[in-house]
């Protein structure tokens, strides 16, 4: 493994023996901050060196990993090598190069008798220089899993990070490391982004005449191509009227932080499925085996992995109230896009609570949500047609200020916006017309306005406090559950029939 040991990208490799991989497996993960105290520095003697550092660190069983949060250093250290340079070998004796580029050209992964796997593929750079790299194993495997699962007429912006130089057949290649490489497909991160952009100037200076590879910005920006080309954008009125299974755009401001829904989930390290008690886990479950039929009543199970989870995490679930034009209706975040908007994640803000004992406020970083406007892609379910259910998951969110006034600008209703002051007591929304002017100007949709609100608010309550006739709620019903004292509104997170003040 490897640590930025500060806030300049200067790395350094550490080492945990196997007999005290078990203590350490579950205090380390990639991308956190961490605090390390009472650990050993010998010699990097390693024979998989990853970084060029002459010592490392060790990993002692009285070594303390405390998690940490304020980091202002770079993200990811990256040190990349042009590719001129990589097919000159000038790379040949370095331990690990940093490589980026545009995919151009991709076999299909090959499968080899002894398991091991293999996908070759070519970058291009800034400069249109080429070189061709190789993945093994699990690292093709990620590669191939990422083409299948996107749209084929992407372009791919592709970070190889600690790879390998290596001479085949006469030519300078690049290939990961046995174990050090870390792999980047279409991140959002700044490096990426710059390289983006760096490769439109390059297109728009070449002029629509050149050989180079044409890239336009929807497809070399996947969020711009995302949230303006292939979704449709609907407003709020709209999405209560949609018939099939569909993902959109709404921009829409948060009205609400609907706090007694809580704000977190007990998940399975694993999956990031929920986890269950074993008695909520038999209520719901189809199959159940021997294993999880041997558990105490109070083991906690995931449904996905249906096994014992030993090894849990927090993530973010959050109930919001959106607003735009046309009315208001619930969404449900989730852990990646909170991360996103506050910076924070919810394992720190939960380790925060208990160590001040104040475990029952809400967060104030999910407070200050009110009043952001955002462009969100949702989805609209099979399980929000089938039970008329209008509280809708975002699959993703964006706050980049350019693609909100293309979205803005393109909306094309021409309606004026409805004055309303959203305010929360308990569980109750409020609609409240400021001035006699706004209610003639909005008249033709503030009857629909009153009725989303209505509405959304009425079918959360009955999903949440309905029944199937058997007397069990289906496996999805209970995802909207927190569980015992893990969970973020375990004592009452129930919500009544909202009414609605003209």
């Amino acid at each position: 493994m490897v640590f930025h040991c500060n806030g300049q990208g200067r790395k350094i490799q550490a080492g945990i023996k196997a007999p005290l991989i078990p203590v350490f497996i579950s205090q380390l993960h990639e991308d956190e901050v961490v605090i390390l105290s009472r650990f050993g520095v010998g010699e990097n003697n390693d024979t998989y060196k990853v970084v060029n550092h002459g010592y490392k660190i060790n990993f002692y069983r009285c070594t303390a990993v405390t998690r940490a949060s304020g980091w202002e250093g770079v993200d990811y250290g990256f040190n990349f090598m042009a590719h001129s340079e990589i097919l000159k070998g000038e790379g040949k004796n370095l331990v690990t190069v940093d490589v980026a580029g545009i995919v151009v050209w991709c076999g299909d992964m090959e499968v080899f008798p002894n398991e091991r796997k293999r996908m070759n593929f070519d970058l291009q750079d800034v400069q249109g220089e080429v070189v061709h790299c190789t993945l093994w194993n699990g690292y093709a495997q990620q590669f191939n899993d990422f083409l299948t699962q996107n749209n084929p007429i992407e372009n791919v912006m592709a970070v190889i990070q600690h790879a390998k130089i290596k001479l085949w057949q006469g030519q300078y290649t690049v290939q990961n490391d046995k174990f050090g490489t870390r792999l980047f497909l279409n991140e959002e991160i700044h490096e990426v982004n710059e390289l983006r952009r760096r490769l439109l100037v390059k297109h728009f200076e070449a002029g629509a005449s050149s050989s180079q590879t044409i890239l336009s910005s929807q497809s070399v920006f996947p969020v711009r191509q995302e949230f303006l080309i292939d979704t449709p954008k609907k407003h709020v009125d709209e999405i209560i009227e949609i018939e099939s299974v569909m993902s959109c755009v709404v921009v829409a401001t948060i009205k609400i932080v609907q706090e007694n829904y809580g704000w977190f989930y007990p998940a399975c390290r694993n999956c990031n499925k929920k986890v269950l008690t074993k008695t909520e886990y038999l209520q719901y479950a189809k199959i159940i085996s021997d294993e999880v039929m041997n558990l105490s009543p109070t083991s906690l199970v995931c449904p996905k992995c249906d096994k014992e989870c030993t090894s849990i995490t927090i993530k973010f679930k959050v109930h919001l109230r959106v607003q735009d034009e046309t009315g208001s209706i619930s969404f449900v975040m989730f852990d990646k896009d909170v991360m996103k908007l506050i910076g924070s994640t919810a394992s720190d803000i939960r380790e925060r609570q208990v160590k001040a004992n104040d475990t029952e406020s809400f967060p104030h970083e999910i407070s200050r949500l009110v009043e952001k406007k955002l462009a969100f892609k949702i989805e609209v379910s099979d399980y929000n047609l089938n039970h008329d259910y209008h509280v809708y998951t975002i699959q993703k969110l964006c706050d980049d200020p350019d693609i909100l006034a293309e979205l803005v600008a393109g909306n094309g209703n021409g309606l004026e916006v409805v004055d309303e002051v959203f305010s929360q007591e308990g569980s109750e929304i409020k609609v409240e017309r400021l001035s006699e002017s706004s209610q003639m100007a909005g008249a033709a949709i503030s009857k629909d306005v009153v009725s989303v609100t209505a509405d959304s608010s009425v079918v959360e309550a009955e999903k949440d406090s309905g029944t199937s006739p058997n007397g069990k709620r289906s496996m999805q019903d209970v995802e909207g559950q927190n569980i015992g004292e893990l969970s973020s509104s375990s004592k009452n997170n129930r919500k009544r029939s909202s009414r609605v003040k003209t």
